[in-house]
């Protein structure tokens, strides 16, 4: 019996790893690039169509003039300048521009009632020059305005700076076209940063508040059962898609790495179950695709390799594989061995060496409960385990329907099938609480396990290749 940890996946603070999360951000990219594509692609017409659609033109005229003053006190008529002017003339040139008065005189010699336009000016630091500039949608009106304030703005000053006189630099000239008329080269480029930007915000997000199941320690944080092998991911070359695709230990494509690992996985079991000599081990998941019936298949393979006599049932009975998996074309279900009348050894397929035997076939069950809280399935078991030194049973995910929990009382082991990066954390944690159960041993499979940057070891030869796992206990 184990004993499951209780912790609130939601408002738990788990530390972020940030070299995970960094991996989880290219991965999410990787799987998703078409979306992230569309994503920026979306982005840039949005902002191209909106750019357009909104543009209004704005004409700019500028003057650039120094700004003098007189020395009239001294009897000097003429005008200077001077440091202190300058550092005034920065201090208080934009303030009188700003100021009601200058704007009520500017009107009044505009002979208008609001100004058609924004005026403001600049001046450089230290310095007497100034740059006047007026932005309007008319450029008549940029030119307009920019002449009456030239005009007036001395005479309205002359109370703060006294005496100043303008030396124009630039003269101010009608603009003949808009300043800020948008063009495609640069629409586009600031369309494509804010997509970039944004498809990038969307997947830390995402990568951020991933909590689907990546390493042992986010498993041991849920819970307290052992991990007994980690079964690295399959994939078969294109010329090889016309071809059986199901995984299995005898197949020469498939990867060393993954023989081991499943051959790890069947010495730790039979380690666990000759502590009370247990010979029934039961497969489930949390949902379904994590694998399960894969590896229940691969498990029996490994047995008879070893020189053990294995009996498969197929006891997910609401979506049976294994009979085509194993290319069974005529077997017996589970169904069929309950109401048997006769020696069950009848109901069993046997392969050629006849060390393994198949219960299952292709028919479905829309509620097989039933079939599985029957009475006669303990005494069935009872009476099969005189034939065969270990009974695999596979069966419905236990994460959707109630199968599974129908079936623990009758068996010595269960092994839980956790898909990499597949299921919520909060899920499985929900599933694996139904499973406490007394004298049964309950651990757990990683399945298409990536290998993480920060695991231990060097490629595929990391520590724990042999069953000895980073998190996992003997």
């Amino acid at each position: 019996m184990y004993q499951e940890k209780l912790i609130d996946i939601e408002n738990d603070d788990i530390e972020i790893d940030l070299i995970l999360l960094i991996s989880d951000f290219f991965k999410i990219v990787q799987a998703h690039w078409k979306i992230i594509l569309l994503v920026i692609f979306t982005v840039i017409s949005v902002y191209t169509g909106y750019t357009y659609i909104t543009y209004s033109p704005l004409y700019k005229s500028e003057a650039t003039f120094t700004v003098e003053t007189s020395n009239s006190d001294n009897g000097n008529y003429g005008f200077y300048y001077s440091t202190d002017t300058a550092d005034q003339l920065s201090r208080t040139f934009p303030y009188i521009l700003d100021s009601n008065y200058f704007r009520s005189v500017l009107l009044q010699k505009l002979g208008e009632e609001s100004l058609n336009g924004t005026l403001s000016a600049e001046t450089v630091s230290d310095s007497n020059m100034v740059t006047m500039s007026v932005e309007s949608a008319d450029a008549k009106e940029t030119l307009k305005i920019l002449n009456a304030a030239l005009e007036v703005y001395p005479e309205i000053s002359r109370f703060v700076l006294g005496e100043i006189q303008f030396h124009i630099i630039n003269e101010p000239i009608l603009a003949t076209s808009p300043y800020n008329k948008p063009t495609v080269l640069k629409t586009l480029g600031i369309g494509l940063l804010a997509g970039i930007f944004i498809a990038c915000v969307i997947v830390g997000l995402i990568a951020l508040f991933k909590k689907s199941a990546r390493t042992l320690d986010q498993m041991n944080q849920i819970t307290n059962i052992k991990c007994i092998a980690m079964i690295p991911k399959v994939t078969f070359k294109a010329r090889h898609k016309k071809t059986s695709q199901t995984i299995s230990i005898s197949d020469r494509r498939v990867s060393f790495d993954y023989k081991e690992n499943i051959r790890s996985m069947q010495i730790r079991l039979e380690r666990l179950l000759e502590k009370n000599h247990g010979k029934v081990i039961m497969f489930t998941s949390t949902v379904a695709s994590e694998g399960k019936s894969t590896i229940s298949l691969n498990l029996c393979q490994s047995f008879i390799s070893s020189g053990k006599r294995v009996l498969l049932i197929d006891g997910d009975l609401r979506n049976p594989s294994l009979a085509n998996m194993l290319n069974v074309k005529r077997s017996y279900g589970l169904n069929d061995v309950v109401n048997a009348n006769e020696d069950i050894l009848n109901y069993i397929i046997f392969n050629a060496s006849h060390n393994l035997g198949f219960i299952g076939n292709t028919t479905v069950y829309k509620n097989p409960i039933p079939i599985l809280s029957s009475t006669k399935l303990e005494i069935i078991l009872a009476t099969l385990k005189n034939y065969f030194d270990y009974i695999v049973i596979d069966t419905s995910p236990c994460g959707i329907f109630q199968d599974a929990y129908e079936l623990q009382h009758l068996v010595n082991a269960i092994v839980y099938v956790v898909k990499y990066d597949f299921v919520s954390l909060q899920k499985i944690q929900e599933s694996l609480s139904g499973l406490q159960q007394d004298n049964c041993i309950v651990s757990y499979v990683y399945n298409e396990y990536t290998q993480a940057l920060n695991d231990y070891g060097y490629g595929k030869y990391r520590y724990g290749y042999t069953g000895y796992y980073k998190g996992s206990q003997s």
